[in-house]
């Protein structure tokens, strides 16, 4: 059995409003190439521009969507559950080996709002494996239901989850949120500098 990941609500949102996209990008790039009362337009160099301006986060989330569309997938094999995520990588794990599975929403440091995880356990070794809820619709249930495996529901803050599951695999920047932030911060602050406002003082 193969489960892909569900859509994330953020992306539906984004291709109901597609339509309204579409009119705010023909109308930055006709503001662009034009200008304004003040300032003059930047002419044909509005196009490099503006591809320059959105090509970047464009490429990204183009790649990863479709990445994750394609390779992103739980595979549950004979005794085996086996993980693949956007980038390839992944885990697997016996699937007789799962001692409890944990629906929890965490409270990260410095988040607004929870974060659905699924924290799966074995008793092979203590370290434990982390899914997004959001990710994986309920058919994911039906595995666990099948192995007889106890299944928990909690809201947990990240001090606690951490202090449950030490040794839980998790991308450093859930585990140091703060110097994550700072990083995102930098690397918008030099796209800012170095490739939005050259083109804001040249219009």
């Amino acid at each position: 059995m193969v489960l892909r990941p569900q859509r994330p609500g953020w992306l539906v949102a984004m291709a109901a409003s597609i339509p309204l996209l579409l009119i705010g990008l023909v109308f930055l790039l006709l503001r662009m190439i034009n200008g304004s009362t003040v300032n003059g337009g930047l002419g044909l160099l509005a196009l490099p521009a503006f591809v320059i301006l959105l090509g970047v986060p464009a490429v990204w989330g183009i790649v990863y969507l479709l990445r994750r569309g394609r390779t992103m997938r739980l595979v549950v094999d004979g005794d085996t559950l086996r993980y693949v995520g956007w980038n390839g990588k992944g885990w697997q794990l016996s699937r007789s080996t799962i001692t409890n599975v944990h629906y929890v929403n965490v409270m990260n440091p410095m988040a607004t709002k929870p974060t659905p995880w699924i924290i799966i356990s074995t008793n092979a070794d203590d370290v434990a494996r982390v899914l997004w809820q959001s990710d994986w619709p309920d058919g994911l249930l039906r595995v666990w239901k099948q192995n007889g495996v106890v299944v928990s529901r909690d809201d947990l803050s990240f001090r606690e989850v951490i202090s449950r599951y030490p040794r839980l695999e998790l991308p450093w920047w859930h585990r140091r949120p703060a110097l994550a932030g700072l990083l995102y911060a930098v690397v918008f602050i030099v796209y800012v500098f170095l490739v939005v406002m050259p083109f804001v003082f040249m219009s």
